[in-house]
């Protein structure tokens, strides 16, 4: 993984103003948005990121309610991301450091994560657009735009997450792609505990 352009979008963006007045057409799509978001209490999805650099990667997405997620990235990448609920941890095995650490309520993926979710009361939403069949819903800071921007993009028929794009503050993008979403996977909790992964991270170098 291209971990600048992650870090980027991951603790660069933060609160957002108030989505402009919606067009009633819009309603009964964010209604689905709504009903879409909130049901999705465990997630396994296999993911393909696009990097700026053209070079592509693979893992698993993970998200447990609330407040839990992890990236694990395919081999070669050797990257972990792990979010417990508070914390957002980077883990990097080029560094001896150990992860690093980030307020897990600056990163806009933390939306998927709340127990209960309002795309449009949420303080990350910025605006939602329609495009054809898909919805695209923009979070960015507007108090340091210069940060970049994320845009979450879903199916509408039916309402199914397939994408998003993180664009730094240079405007390179990079694409997360869904896959082979799971609703009703079963894993362990303890692979979102961040002491614990320090110990299996650092093991299975």
């Amino acid at each position: 993984m291209d971990r600048r352009h992650f870090l980027t979008a991951a603790t660069g963006l933060a609160l957002a103003t108030a989505l402009p007045r919606i067009g009633a057409a819009q309603n009964a799509v964010i209604d689905g948005l709504n009903a879409y978001l909130n049901g999705l209490t465990r997630v396994r999805a296999r993911f393909r990121q696009a990097s700026p650099d053209g070079t592509e990667q693979t893992g698993t997405f993970f998200l447990l309610k609330p407040g839990k997620m992890r990236f694990e990235f395919d081999a070669p990448a050797d990257q972990l991301i792990i979010a417990d609920g508070t914390t957002l941890a980077v883990f990097d095995a080029k560094s001896n450091a150990g992860p690093q650490r980030y307020p897990q309520r600056q990163t806009p993926l933390s939306l998927l994560s709340m127990r209960e979710i309002n795309v449009t009361s949420s303080p990350f939403v910025r605006r939602i657009d329609m495009v054809e069949n898909r919805a695209q819903i923009t979070l960015f800071d507007p108090e340091a735009p210069e940060n970049g921007q994320m845009v979450m993009i879903f199916d509408t028929e039916p309402v199914a997450l397939r994408e998003w794009i993180l664009t730094d503050r240079t405007g390179l993008e990079t694409h997360v792609f869904l896959e082979t979403i799971d609703t009703e996977a079963q894993f362990e909790t303890r692979i979102f505990n961040i002491a614990h992964n320090i110990s299996t991270f650092q093991r299975n170098r």
